[in-house]
């Protein structure tokens, strides 16, 4: 007998197109194939801050309601506007998904699932912030955060080692691993040979994700290797400052600043790529971007971070001590060696269509809900 269609509703602070990143890429295909899938999804956003966008949006298959961001503290959105849509919609849905312990609207979706006994579920998009201050990170996790996820009948996670830094902080929520997704069909390697000598950094241009180090480490390699650029793919607070700090060092003519660019327009960027360098502070997992490059059969390297899964990234990747000399040794190693570079890039791929089916993430979550709306 076929199971009746859910009703969806998703709370996180952004979604893509309209911000660039892994949860909000996560967030609009997560929505758009359960869509497809016949549930009935419907996503609480804020504007960022840009009141051009229409309250009210329906497209790719669901619906989007934004509230109007009032401040941004610590990258956090704040838009108390959800508050009285939680509370107004929690009603019409069999289950409330959100994103991430870290935001704001999951405090307050946990809130008003203890005082309405709404069905609850939260993924963990990581435990660390990239923006906050260790000291406050550590207060934060201890109290609100641990309450938040506590508050969860199911605590969605990508592998076994972040399921294990949950339980360390006594988070006692049942946990299901669930791995993210990936289009192999978009993500797809290059046909032919490119000559292109380029290093890849994508991400936010903040601290947390250190390009600052990238930067630093291309520069001790760059006469080394005349021939080689570095593309800077993103943007952030920090972008004034990585421009300067090319100046200084003297590699202002072999970086390029791209900006933001679509989802559309990366699998292009990862083909052009020797190899993607992600030097940041902390991950849920192996993170989108290093899965994209793989797809692509693009190698990628990495701090050995707490949340990584460090045996499946050294199928595709070399693992580093994320300062700027250990990014210079990596690369160099990786520059020399092209039969490295073709193993690391051919055994990525089939990484991650092994094990990052989007058909596989979305079947298993879907299956979740079922079994805590019949709890």
């Amino acid at each position: 007998m076929n199971k009746r269609k859910l009703k969806i509703l998703r709370v996180v602070q952004s979604t893509y197109p309209e911000v660039i990143g892994g949860v909000g890429i996560h967030v609009h295909e997560m929505s758009r194939r359960q869509s497809e899938m016949g549930h009935d999804v419907t996503i609480l956003t804020t504007d960022n801050g840009d009141r051009s966008l229409p309250r009210t949006e329906h497209r790719d298959g669901y619906t989007l309601v934004r509230h109007k961001e009032v401040a941004r503290p610590i990258d956090n959105s704040i838009y108390p506007g959800v508050i009285k849509s939680l509370y107004d919609m929690e009603n019409n849905f069999d289950i409330i998904h959100a994103h991430s312990h870290l935001y704001f609207s999951t405090n307050l979706s946990a809130l008003i699932s203890n005082f309405t006994n709404s069905n609850l579920v939260i993924t963990n998009h990581g435990f660390y912030s990239q923006t906050a201050s260790t000291g406050i990170q550590k207060f934060y996790n201890k109290t609100l955060g641990k309450a938040t996820l506590n508050s969860a009948d199911r605590i969605f996670c990508y592998t076994p080692r972040a399921k294990k830094i949950l339980r360390e902080h006594n988070i006692r929520s049942p946990i299901e691993i669930i791995s993210n997704g990936i289009n192999c069909e978009v993500f797809t390697p290059k046909d032919d040979q490119d000559d292109t000598q380029q290093i890849l950094f994508v991400g936010r241009l903040k601290n947390g994700k250190r390009p600052d180090a990238l930067i630093r480490g291309f520069g001790e390699i760059a006469d080394e290797y005349p021939n080689y650029q570095l593309k800077i793919v993103g943007n952030g607070p920090m972008l004034p400052d990585l421009k300067t700090l090319c100046n200084e060092i003297n590699i202002k003519e072999k970086v390029t600043f791209t900006g933001e660019l679509s989802y559309e327009e990366m699998p292009d960027v990862y083909r052009q790529s020797d190899l993607l360098v992600l030097p940041t502070k902390t991950e849920a997992a192996i993170p989108r971007v290093v899965m994209e490059a793989w797809a692509c059969k693009t190698p990628a390297i990495m701090p050995n971070i707490q949340e990584i899964d460090a045996e499946i990234f050294k199928k595709g990747g070399i693992l580093c001590d994320g300062t700027p000399s250990g990014i210079c040794d990596s690369v160099g190693q990786m520059i020399e060696d092209d039969q490295l570079r073709s193993t690391l890039g051919d055994t990525g791929r089939q990484v991650v269509r092994e094990k990052y089916s989007w058909a596989e993430t979305v079947e298993k979550t879907s299956e979740t809900y079922y079994e805590v709306v019949n709890e």
